[in-house]
């Protein structure tokens, strides 16, 4: 790793001009790349769609074609090259890593909001996402949108919001079979189906995936269907919905030493751990056109989520099983107004969300037993206005009022229960300048809201617990320009900052046993800061480049105690959060059915997880090279798709996650080394 400063700027570079260098030839082929305009559902339900380039902020889409392309298999593989990504495995198996936006690390909490067609998925105690739990082959497309955006999608999205929007059935009926092979004995069986039946539309997915894992005992195995049933039975209306099942066992090598990682970096750091969960969520959607030019919009839900969790604690000699239940249900309406003239147009927005969540936990091991119960009702109010003029500035406001109430009961000690009750108002503002119809210039201002979790204010109680935790608030300040040159290419920048107050860390309390005397308590400030830049094209008629670059600044802005020994100064940089992360794609297509493409992602050094006083050596940077090579060609009645990939070609010896344990000693959390996959792929068309 230590020769990787100096040759990751040279592969890096050759990565992101060869397509400028090498000689194209002369074909009549489709560009690589379809310099399409990109839209994007901005508000909290989808409405009308609306050009990146009328909105104040910096936003990515990733549509069903490029995740399909790109052999992108898990949620996490198809965002972790985009700007602004923070990614993460601390668990050891392909499918739990970790993801946030802007230098928001996930520790302790994570502060990314994940919707699945308007659904919030992230869990109401904790905050985390399980990513697994998403159908990944029913997808239509995944967009995200970083910088605070509870003014719009609610409490939480500090960090940003990470919205995916699930298939429909299209024109034509099709039926897809997948099958994919390789490395660690990885397998993957899917079918899916859409189309039109009358006014009906559905589209439906089954897969089923295992794998043994690159680390010892770190098998998965996954089985996930998914159904969407709509109907539009006028031209403005429109009802559906949906039901995905999941079922899975993820075990869980988890993190070793670093003396054990020179000697074997496939062990297994925890034994017997393992995480099973059961998903059932139902959910109902529909849009409804008025006269006057109005627009009535609404969804409702019921998430049920039964898992167990069993961790193998190797360095305390312990072990703990959980189980827990959570069954959320709500609904969201939204009721929005548009006018449009020659000079002015104007979109209003209004909109109320319900939700409730019910969680109960149960929980055996070595130190001690526990039982408790959480209840949480979220009521809030939304508005949003875009007033458009001259069709050359575009102003936006907005304003989301949250009332969030917690009521906690511990079975075991009801001197652990309480209650809890937050309240916020959050607004936005920014102003778009278009310079062109597909380039504008862009400012925005936007506060969030986090409300301290349930294991946050009542964990170990009375020893932890903290029932005065005020909620964590930010302010983010965005400037930035999205230009599009014709049929070449566009390019994006964005500068950025996120003032925080009130972050929640576990910090000492007197100090006198280091690490076991701690309570959750706010530090006053702490600041993100950065910049983003992404450009995509086509370099004559059978390349194209896509280039994401990240700068992040993640810094303290207050002193503070952790331990007794652990000591944050002002100007500290927060854990996991590398400073310099580029992800680039060159696509070479010498014919319509053939597609070669290389891959880089470079993430530049960052501090361990624990060592929010920078006293330690930091992880170490890494650069990962991969390619694919596929082949697409229509035969009668259908499309036949075959793919060659490699991963890590390079063979890097990385970790993306690392923890300070103890008195010092470092442990990470290995990545897989070079891997080979294979699969093949046929569609039934017009049948």
């Amino acid at each position: 790793m230590s020769q990787w400063p100096r040759s990751v700027s040279v592969i890096v570079f050759c990565l992101s001009t060869i397509g400028f260098f090498f000689p194209a030839v002369n074909a009549e082929e489709p560009k690589p790349y379809e310099l399409e305009e990109v839209v994007v559902s901005s508000t909290r339900l989808p409405s009308e769609k609306v050009s990146i380039y009328d909105l104040p902020n910096k936003i990515t889409v990733i549509t069903a074609d490029q995740i399909r392309k790109s052999g992108f298999k898990t949620v996490q593989e198809a965002v972790q090259y985009e700007t602004g990504v923070v990614l993460y495995d601390q668990n050891g198996n392909p499918f739990q890593s970790t993801v946030n936006l802007r230098g928001f690390s996930g520790q302790p909490v994570n502060a990314t909001s994940v919707f699945v067609d308007g659904v919030r998925i992230n869990e109401p105690d904790d905050n985390t996402v399980n990513f697994d739990l998403i159908p990944i082959e029913s997808i239509e497309r995944i967009e995200i949108l970083p910088g605070p955006y509870s003014p719009i999608y609610g409490k939480n999205a500090l960090g940003g919001v990470i919205h995916i929007i699930t298939k429909r059935g299209g024109e034509r009926r099709q039926v897809t079979a997948d099958t994919l092979w390789g490395s660690f004995q990885r397998e993957r069986y899917s079918l899916n189906s859409s189309g039109p039946v009358g006014k009906l539309d559905y589209a439906t997915s089954l897969a089923r995936e295992t794998e043994k894992g690159y680390r010892d005992e770190s098998a998965t195995r996954i089985t996930r269907y998914f159904g969407k049933l709509g109907v539009r039975p006028s031209e403005g209306t429109d009802f559906w919905v949906s039901y995905n099942y999941t079922k899975d066992r993820l075990l869980q090598a988890g993190i070793i030493p670093l003396s054990q990682i020179a000697i074997n970096r496939q062990s297994n750091g925890t034994p017997g751990s393992f995480q099973d969960n059961e998903l059932n969520l139902v959910s109902v959607g529909g849009r409804q056109e008025l006269p006057f030019g109005f627009n009535f919009s609404a969804n409702a839900f019921y998430r049920h989520l039964a898992s167990e969790l069993f961790s193998v604690f190797t360095c305390l000699c312990g072990q703990a099983d959980q189980l827990s239940k959570k069954e959320t249900r709500g609904a969201t309406v939204q009721l929005s107004h548009a006018v449009k003239g020659e000079k002015l147009a104007n979109t209003l927005i209004v909109g109320t969300e319900i939700t409730r969540s019910d969680l109960g936990v149960k929980s055996a091991g070595t130190f001690g037993n526990s039982q408790h119960s959480v209840d949480e009702d979220i009521y809030a109010l939304f508005a949003h206005n875009s007033l458009e003029m001259f069709q050359t500035v575009i102003l936006t406001a907005g304003i989301r009022y949250d009332n969030d109430r917690f009521n906690f009961q511990d079975e075991l000690d009801p001197t652990g229960s309480g209650s809890r009750k937050f309240i916020r108002s959050s607004p936005r503002g920014g102003i778009v300048y278009k310079l062109a119809p597909r380039s504008s210039l862009y400012f925005n201002y936007a506060e969030g809201f986090r409300a301290p979790t349930s294991d946050e204010q009542f964990a170990a109680a009375p020893f932890t617990s903290n029932l005065q935790l005020r909620p964590v608030h930010s302010r983010g300040y965005e400037f930035g320009s999205k230009n599009a040159f014709g049929e070449h290419g566009e390019v994006a920048v964005a500068l950025f900052q996120t003032d925080v107050r009130d972050e929640i860390f576990f910090t000492c309390t007197v100090c006198l046993f280091p690490g076991f005397d701690g309570v959750n308590r706010n530090i006053p400030k702490s600041r993100r800061r950065g910049l983003e830049a992404s450009g995509r094209g086509n370099v004559g008629k059978q390349w194209s480049v896509i280039v994401n670059y990240t700068y992040t600044e993640a810094h303290f802005k207050s002193h503070f105690n952790l331990s007794a020994t652990r000591v944050v100064d002002i100007g500290d940089s927060f854990p996991l959060v590398p400073k310099h992360r580029l992800g680039t794609t060159v696509q070479y297509q010498p014919l319509s059915e053939w597609k070669f493409a290389l891959t880089g992602l470079y993430a530049s050094t960052q501090f361990y997880n624990n060592d929010e006083a920078n006293a330690f050596p930091r992880l170490n940077g890494y650069f990962i090279l991969s390619g694919r090579l596929a082949y697409d060609r229509s035969v009668p009645g259908g499309k036949l798709g075959v793919f060659f990939e490699g991963r890590n070609l390079l063979n890097q010896k990385y970790s993306t996650y690392g923890i300070i344990a103890g008195s010092g000693t470092r442990f990470e959390s290995p990545a897989a080394g070079i891997a080979f996959y294979g699969g093949l792929s046929y569609q039934f068309e017009s049948f």
